[in-house]
């Protein structure tokens, strides 16, 4: 008997054609059932919406272990490559369906072993984050007995071992429990390669992927962050990765996950359980310190040293900081404090004195008393019994945020001498180039006063961290301080300030400044350009307060094109800048000035926004370097006119935005200068 292979061939074609068409049809039906599209409430109102994360403890807990809630800040502005929108649709469509087809026979074999150790269901399926936010129905394999909790992730769970089936572990560190994700797959709610789809109420994970567009395209079965450490990641390193295979995504990206996903398959990769970030914890883990931190100026003054000693604690260091009376900027002591008031507090797990210190005013006698105060009354409490750790023995280390004056590191100096232990100096104000904005000019007696005691004082520290790359040269120039004794850690962007699309809802261009408004800042810059282009359809949005606040004003009221709004919370500059296409930074003309890089910037490039400057040094260098604006020279108000016409006219805005977020990622980003810092320290 012979066989007719053409007619198995054609039977063969035939079957598998009768297949595809049958499941399409179960697909179409099952589609709109997957997604919710019957049950309304199940919906989820921030589909397609931009978010951040805000922390509040007034909130329920979320599936991240953090008390918050998602807020919506503009709409996705993300645009799917050719390659995404049919190219990788075909691949998934046709590997789903020869998958379902030939590893039918494992799941039958798996299933069976399931039912046998655990009665009930074969699969269970969860509530999941889609492509753009859309809640969707996946489908796993059961590996955890039935009276595991509901929508919580393994890493939630107390002693998580206790809930997995001896086949769920088995089919977990194969990653064979993805399996039904086949199905997903083919009705289209995933993809082979993508992020893996986050819990419905992982808001923390929602709100890192919306900084790198990873919810805008179909989560996969697997992607470069599970291949790349799984569970054991934190999740700030998950959303980045996840982000670095949206950026790359192509043909070449995807062929690399797929095959090095099939290598999990064939080994074991179990996950880490009870534990996101245990493959980081692993690998890198600081001596814990006691930390003796002097700074004029902390919580509730705005200024990121708060947050620093909040977050070394956070890593279980102790730190108690040596500051004075809250004052800044307006030299009006805020309410609560003052003489024999929250002298001692613990703030966030951070024990605070404040010493005696006169209220800042206008006027170089007063700013002198103001800065002299603190420096005599924190350098008597260093030196006294009550500065002590909280074994009641000396501590391990003095940290010094430098701002202005310079001369509060003497507190820090005193210690130094009495406990022999080292000063490690972060300086943000370069001293004594600081008093030349304060009209002091460099022949004066007063400038060579500081200068002799600026050099006293640089030259008794242990480490030097900078925020600009030229202080460098200054420091070594001017005060013989070594190289090795200097090293650049430029400032962060606090965590609040994300990936910001501009909204468009005027037909108007808006350029915003946002910061402190004094002389060193040359707003006015921003005035006259304002003026240049009064019949253009821009608008100048101002944020901030500060010494040249009320004149700016005055020379501004006639001005159609200017809106001042004063100084705002932290909380509410997401909103504002929303309402920007860019951002603008300003500074004197002074090659000293030139050095130094503003904290704005930073800001500016964390929300993904293109920045045009009129500004010299640092700052320039960086924003070009970033390839994320234009630049002028400082206090030239023709030249960022000429810029901002420029910018009007370009065509690469959103790439301009997305090199600046890129860059701040880079070099800037909060994780990064709190892991440098601790290592410092």
């Amino acid at each position: 008997m012979t066989i007719d292979v053409k007619k198995v061939v054609e039977g063969i074609i035939i079957a598998v054609g009768v297949s595809f068409v049958g499941l399409n049809i179960i697909a179409k039906k099952n589609k709109s059932l997957s997604i919710y599209d019957n049950e309304k409430e199940q919906k989820n109102p921030l589909e397609g919406k931009k978010v951040i994360f805000i922390e509040d403890e007034n909130d329920q807990e979320n599936a991240d272990g953090v008390r918050g809630h998602l807020k919506e800040i503009g709409i996705s502005n993300y645009y799917p490559s050719f390659y995404e929108k049919y190219t990788k649709r075909l691949i998934d469509l046709v590997l789903s369906f020869c998958g379902l087809v030939v590893l039918s026979p494992i799941m039958g074999i798996i299933a069976l072993a399931i039912k046998m150790e655990d009665p009930g269901p074969v699969l269970f399926t969860q509530k999941r984050i889609g492509k753009n936010k859309q809640y969707f129905k996946l489908h796993k394999f059961r590996s955890m007995k039935m009276s595991t909790p509901h929508d919580v992730p393994t890493h939630m769970l107390d002693n998580p071992e206790q809930y997995i089936t001896k086949v769920g572990k088995f089919l977990r560190a194969h990653s064979l429990d993805e399996l039904p994700q086949i199905w997903d797959i083919f009705i289209g709610n995933m993809s082979i390669i993508g992020p893996r789809p986050g819990l419905w109420n992982q808001d923390v994970l929602t709100a890192e992927r919306d900084r790198y567009n990873a919810n805008d395209i179909r989560p996969g079965l697997t992607g470069w962050a599970q291949i790349n450490g799984r569970d054991e990641l934190e999740i700030s390193d998950k959303a980045k990765l996840d982000g670095e295979y949206c950026e790359n995504m192509g043909l070449r990206m995807d062929a690399k996950v797929f095959f090095k996903s099939i290598g999990v398959l064939g080994g074991d990769n179990s996950v880490v359980e009870g534990g996101t970030g245990e493959l980081k914890k692993n690998e890198q883990s600081f001596e814990k310190k006691k930390i003796l931190v002097i700074c004029q100026y902390y919580k509730p003054e705005p200024f990121r040293i708060s947050d620093i000693c909040e977050e070394m604690v956070r890593r279980g260091h102790e730190v108690q900081v040596v500051t004075g009376y809250p004052n800044y900027p307006e030299g009006i002591l805020y309410e609560g404090y003052g003489k024999n008031k929250h002298i001692d507090e613990v703030i966030n797990g951070v024990k605070v004195h404040r010493c005696y210190t006169v209220p800042r005013h206008k006027g170089s006698i007063k700013r002198l008393m103001n800065y002299y105060s603190y420096v005599v009354s924190s350098t008597k409490h260093v030196i006294s019994k009550e500065c002590v750790a909280s074994d009641g023995k000396s501590f391990d280390i003095v940290f010094c945020n430098q701002l202005s004056p310079v001369m509060m590191a003497i507190a820090a100096i005193a210690y130094k001498k009495k406990y022999k232990i080292p000063v490690v100096m972060y300086c943000l104000d370069l001293w004594p180039e600081s008093l030349i904005a304060g009209g002091i000019t460099r022949k004066s007696i007063v400038y060579k006063y500081f200068h002799y005691v600026s050099k006293k004082i640089y030259r008794q520290m242990d480490k030097i961290l900078i925020t600009s790359r030229m202080f460098s040269g200054y420091l070594e120039e001017q005060f013989g301080i070594p190289d090795e004794k200097i090293e650049y850690l430029p400032q962060y962007a606090e965590g609040i300030f994300e990936e910001i699309p501009a909204r468009k809802e005027d037909g108007k261009f808006n350029f915003m400044f946002a910061g402190n408004i004094g002389s060193i800042q040359s707003v006015e810059t921003v005035i006259k350009t304002a003026e240049i282009l009064k019949e253009y359809p821009v608008i100048f949005h101002i944020v901030g307060s500060g010494s040249d606040l009320e004149r700016l004003q005055e020379i501004g009221k006639k001005m159609k094109n200017v809106v001042f709004y004063g100084r705002r919370p932290i909380e509410e500059m997401p909103e504002f800048y929303a309402k920007a296409d860019a951002m603008l930074v300003t500074l004197a003309a002074d090659p000293i000035l030139s050095l130094t890089l503003p904290g704005k910037v930073q800001s500016y490039m964390a929300v993904g926004k293109p920045i045009i400057g009129a500004i010299d040094g640092e700052a320039r260098f960086v924003i070009e370097d970033a390839k994320c604006g234009f630049c002028g020279k400082s206090e030239n108000a023709e030249e960022l006119a000429e810029n901002i016409k420029k910018f009007i006219k370009a065509d690469n805005k959103i790439e301009m935005g997305r090199n600046a977020r890129r860059y701040y990622e880079e070099n800037f980003e909060e994780k990064l200068f709190m892991d440098k810092l601790e290592s410092k320290l």
